[in-house]
């Protein structure tokens, strides 16, 4: 019993070190809801899940003098966040967005607070890109009422003619723009099979203008 134990605290240990050792470090600002802009050393991991803390460390140097010299005392604080209460993250000139990725029907395909960026859109409709460890760049759309989460513009559901049926429900609030997905009008519907990525992305480029253009 006492082996298994030993063999069990083991994989923990390699678990959480594979999953430290994924996450990089990076000088940037981290913008926490509704409160305020933190500067200093961010360690996440921009190419995969970061399903614990994303950590800032940041020094603080005080000065003071006696009567013969002057001293300096640097501290160093690291703080976790949880992604959740993050809106965004600032690295090199690049704003980062943690959102859930849904790839296809399979929850263990499913990913869970990825670093990813927009490319057109607002917060409320947008294509994300997202970059995965072996440099790999895919597609996700939030839409209205459903952007807690992003969703694969190569989802399966939009298999045999199915990208009719879901994006025109989904934007159905928007009629003008239903119509047209709903029958198949040039550049607002795609058969997610044959059309390549960047039909792809502008099928879902005309919707998003379109559907802000709406309101």
């Amino acid at each position: 019993m006492k082996t298994l134990k030993n063999v069990a605290c083991s994989i923990i240990i390699l678990l959480l070190s594979i999953q430290k050792n994924d996450a990089q470090t990076y000088n940037g600002r981290i913008v926490i809801l509704f409160t305020d802009t933190l500067e200093g050393k961010i360690t996440v991991n921009l190419t995969g899940e970061n399903k614990g803390m994303v950590y800032l460390e940041k020094s603080t140097t005080t000065k003071t003098k006696n009567k013969k010299e002057k001293i300096s005392a640097t501290t160093t604080e690291k703080i976790g966040y949880n992604p959740a209460i993050i809106s965004a993250l600032l690295i090199d000139d690049k704003v980062y967005k943690f959102k859930d990725l849904r790839n296809d029907y399979t929850d263990g395909n499913n990913l869970e607070n990825c670093c990813v960026q927009k490319i057109a859109g607002n917060d409320s409709i947008a294509i994300l890109q997202w970059a995965d460890k072996n440099g790999v760049i895919s597609y996700y759309t939030t839409t209205p009422r459903f952007n807690d989460y992003a969703e694969n513009i190569e989802h399966p559901k939009y298999d045999d003619g199915g990208f009719k049926s879901f994006a025109a429900i989904k934007f159905s609030r928007c009629k003008s723009l239903g119509d047209k997905i709903y029958n198949k009008e040039e550049g607002y519907f795609y058969e997610n099979k044959t059309a390549s990525l960047n039909e792809k992305l502008q099928v879902w480029k005309n919707i998003i203008r379109d559907y802000i253009a709406c309101w």
